[in-house]
């Protein structure tokens, strides 16, 4: 298996193992989250997080950059636009919310049902890159 297309795996595995632990368990969680501490601890998971998703999507959009040339890439790359707008457009605003407001259940249920976007999205990519190397 060629380097690239071994860290292609690896990076669509991680972010699609990472996107259903955040969908089944960790938003989920945010309604059992003491209220008046939720803020700094909304506050450190999403630093955190961030750390961790940061190189797993920028190395994501590499590889796709990289391999732009082939027409599975380009869709590849349609469906990555798909997940950040998703993301800037839906689960960005629920962040900022919670982080100013604190506890707001109707915005941790918006997160969560908004969430099911990238889930799909980023599984279909891991699937694509699976079915794509063992074809």
């Amino acid at each position: 298996m060629p380097a690239l297309t071994a860290l292609q795996l690896i990076t669509d595995s991680g972010l699609c193992i990472l996107i259903w632990l955040v969908q089944l368990i960790i938003y989920p969680s945010f309604a059992y989250t003491e209220k008046k501490s939720f803020i700094s601890w909304h506050t450190k998971y999403t630093r955190l997080m961030g750390l961790v998703v940061s190189p797993l999507i920028l190395t994501q959009v590499g590889i796709e950059i990289l391999l732009f040339p082939d027409q599975v890439h380009r869709l590849r790359i349609l469906l990555i636009g798909l997940v950040w707008l998703a993301t800037f457009s839906l689960s960005v605003p629920c962040h900022h919310k919670l982080h100013r407001e604190g506890y707001d259940s109707a915005t941790i249920k918006r997160l969560i049902v908004s969430n099911w976007i990238r889930t799909l999205l980023w599984s279909v990519l891991f699937l694509e890159t699976v079915f794509t190397i063992f074809q």
